[in-house]
């Protein structure tokens, strides 16, 4: 992470003492930032908590959480979870931020490049291993009010820290309708089948589906769209 236009503030309660996380959240709702793409979607703090009933709160100042909830998953497969975030630059926009525990608290670990421009949003579809290397990935959709392009990153885990390798995308697909508090799609992830993301088409009237498929991502029309509710039976595992 570039640290010119961001520095962390952390705040704890309870000794740091062997424990696990247990769970996140956003808190402290802010119009700091005053973005609005995501209907109450802004927040000034992470809060990671833990097993043992401790946790802490994770601020920055000149960026806040612009997100719907907190992802957690265990991507280096060492029985307990890395939390997953949206963190957006004052300056510079969204990023995918990973969070860490180190030892004594959760830490930022690694994030994506940010978009780059202020009040510019990316919305997380899901996780899965999707090209089946055996690593897991983050998929997002970038700007899906504007540059509406999914994008697929490879979260790599050494020495303490998260790299986010982009390596596909796709155009033309949107997760989010600007101004509303849900990011609508996901991920249908099924015992042997290929991982899938569920999104729209770029003008909300297909269903789409992507997966990869001969090294690429292929995007295909399943249905139309008519509300959050069409996603459902594409979302099953059968």
């Amino acid at each position: 992470m570039k640290a010119i236009w961001i520095t962390l503030a952390l705040s704890v309660s309870g000794p740091a003492i062997a424990k696990e996380i247990a769970g996140a959240r956003y808190v402290e709702p802010t119009d700091a930032y005053g973005h609005g793409a995501v209907k109450n979607g802004e927040y000034a703090g992470l809060r990671i908590d833990y097993d043992d009933g401790t946790h802490n709160v994770i601020r920055f100042d000149g960026a806040v959480f612009e997100d719907t909830a907190p992802r957690l998953h265990d991507f280096d497969a060492d029985g307990t979870p890395e939390v997953v975030a949206v963190l957006s630059g004052f300056r510079v926009g969204a990023m995918v931020q990973v969070f860490d525990f180190d030892g004594d608290w959760a830490r930022p670990i690694g994030n994506t490049n940010p978009i780059g421009q202020r009040h510019r949003w990316l919305a997380i579809a899901g996780i899965a291993d999707f090209n089946g290397d055996g690593h897991d990935d983050i998929a997002y959709v970038d700007r899906p009010h504007l540059a509406r392009t999914l994008r697929i990153v490879t979260v790599g885990m050494a020495g303490g820290a998260a790299t986010l390798a982009p390596y596909a995308n796709a155009e033309g697909l949107s997760n989010h309708l600007l101004g509303t508090p849900e990011i609508e799609g996901g991920v249908r992830d099924c015992d042997g089948a290929v991982p899938a993301v569920l999104t729209a088409n770029a003008d909300w009237t297909q269903v789409v589906e992507t997966v990869w498929q001969d090294g690429r991502l292929m995007s295909t029309e399943v249905g139309p769209y008519r509300g959050p509710e069409s996603f459902t039976p594409h979302l099953a595992c059968e």
